[in-house]
């Protein structure tokens, strides 16, 4: 499965351009290593508020954020952000192998919704109220977590899978 960084269309067979939006499609491969690493970043952040680990992920919750989030069932989810009330991770954003997916609530306009790690690292993150600006017209709506400090560690997070990739 592959997915344009721009608009988020997902189609089956590569193809040098998006059949959406016309942006280049780049073929990414992820090493089971750097997953590792991201896993271990992730690992220090494991008891922020809404913040699930893999291993702590139910299938439910697994399910309905792959859904909704549109995270390929061929992609390692590292840790799961849940923006709603009632726990059903209908909105909030998935942290992957190969990217970051994310979904808002009206209230929060994106123009994607999902990030592949080597555009991501080129990115100003900015914690704005209760947004993270993502810039270039990308946010992550982060109401439903409701604690100033929480967001601000999700922000650490974010930076330091930034960092990651930087460096890698």
């Amino acid at each position: 499965m592959f997915q344009c960084d721009y608009c988020g269309v997902q189609f089956l067979e590569h193809q040098p351009t998006c059949p959406k939006c016309g942006a280049l499609i780049k073929v990414i491969t992820t090493s089971v290593a750097s997953t590792e690493m991201l896993r271990a970043i992730c690992i220090k952040y494991d008891g922020t508020l809404k913040l699930y680990l893999d291993d702590s992920i139910s299938p439910q919750r697994m399910a309905t954020a792959r859904k909704r989030l549109n995270v390929p069932a061929d992609e390692v989810v590292v840790m799961l952000y849940d923006d709603t009330l009632f726990g059903n991770n209908r909105l909030g954003f998935a942290i992957c192998s190969g990217g970051l997916y994310w979904r808002n609530d009206w209230a929060v306009p994106s123009k994607r919704r999902f990030l592949a790690w080597p555009a991501f690292a080129e990115r100003t993150l900015i914690l704005e109220k209760w947004n993270i600006d993502l810039g270039r017209g990308d946010q992550i709506g982060m109401a439903g977590m409701g604690d100033n400090k929480a967001r601000a560690q999700v922000l650490a997070l974010l930076n330091e899978i930034k960092a990651l990739q930087l460096s890698l």
